[in-house]
C-alpha cells in the first residue's frame, strides 16, 4: 500500500523502504503525531486564536476607535472656537464703522458665558436688539475671561449690563484682551484689541 507524502511526511526516496516494512510507516506516523504534539498541534489541525489573544484584538479596537472619537470630537470644538472669532473680529469691525459713520456710541458688554452690544443713548446704555449681534452666540462649554488695562475684569452675573469695551465715534476702542476657552477641550482663543479698533485673534491653542 502507498500512502500519501503529505499525509506520512515520508520521502520519495524512502517509499520503497516502507512498503516493504509497514512498521517504518507506523514509526513516521507516531513521530509526525509527537512532532504536533510537541507543537501545541493536532494532527491535521491547525492552531487557532486562544481566548487571550482574541481579548487583546477587541481592546486594541476599542482605544483605536476612542482615540478617533476623541480627535473628531477636539475637531468639532476646534472650528466652533474659530467661527466664534472670527463672527466677533466681523463685530468689533462693523460696530467700529458705524460708530464713525453714524456718529453713535457702542459698548460690548462681556458675560462668562456670552456677551451683549450696548448703545449709549444720551443718559444711559441700553441693549441693541439687533438681529446680527444677537445671532453671534458661544457654546455652552465656552467660557470667557476678560482682561483690560492689566487687570482681569470681573464679568459674573449682574443686574444690569456694563460697558466693558467702548467703541466710540471718534474711532476709539478701549484696549483689551478677551480669552474664550472650551471646558471640554481645553483649547482656547484670544481676541486681543487696540485703540485704533483692530482687533487680532489667535488660536486656537491649549489654555492653562
Amino acid at each position: 500500500m502507498k500512502l500519501p507524502i503529505l499525509v506520512t511526511g515520508i520521502s520519495r526516496s524512502k517509499r520503497l523502504v516502507c512498503a516493504a516494512d509497514p512498521r517504518a510507516v507506523d514509526r513516521s506516523v507516531n513521530a509526525l503525531q509527537r512532532d504536533c504534539l510537541q507543537r501545541g498541534l493536532q494532527p491535521g489541525l491547525q492552531r487557532g486564536f486562544t481566548l487571550w489573544e482574541l481579548l487583546i484584538v477587541v481592546a486594541i479596537v476599542a482605544i483605536t476607535l476612542s482615540m478617533m472619537q476623541f480627535s473628531m470630537g477636539l475637531g468639532d470644538e476646534n472650528r466652533e472656537l474659530k467661527r466664534v472669532g472670527k463672527d466677533l473680529g466681523k463685530l468689533f469691525h462693523l460696530l467700529n464703522q458705524e460708530a464713525v459713520f453714524e456718529s453713535r456710541e457702542f459698548a460690548i458688554s462681556v458675560k462668562d458665558k456670552g456677551f451683549m452690544v450696548l448703545e449709549f443713548n444720551g443718559g444711559d446704555w441700553s441693549v441693541v436688539e439687533d438681529s446680527f449681534f444677537t445671532r453671534i452666540k458661544m457654546a455652552e462649554s465656552q467660557r470667557s475671561e476678560l482682561i483690560i488695562g492689566d487687570l482681569v475684569v470681573d464679568i459674573s452675573a449682574k443686574t444690569e449690563p456694563q460697558p466693558h469695551i467702548l467703541i466710540l465715534s471718534s474711532g476709539e476702542m478701549t484696549p483689551f484682551e478677551w480669552r474664550i476657552q472650551d471646558e471640554y477641550s481645553q483649547l482656547g482663543i484670544v481676541l486681543q484689541g487696540n485703540m485704533l479698533g483692530g482687533v487680532l485673534m489667535t488660536g486656537p491653542e491649549p489654555q492653562e
